[in-house]
């Protein structure tokens, strides 16, 4: 997936698009806005945040 959201991060700057974040909604690559992304609060996933905490060294 990080490629995938890589890739397209790479293609919306080409495009000309700005002032967007790259993400996965239901496994499929979206362009959303920085206004509506600061907007919605997610709770983190504890699973992923430990694992990240593990492989940080």
């Amino acid at each position: 997936n990080a490629s995938r959201l890589g890739n397209a991060a790479v293609e919306a700057l080409l495009d000309g698009q700005q002032s967007v974040m790259v993400g996965l909604q239901s496994d499929e690559i979206v362009l959303v806005p920085f206004r509506k992304a600061i907007k919605q609060h997610k709770r983190l996933n504890q699973h992923l945040v430990d694992i990240i905490d593990i492989l940080n060294v």
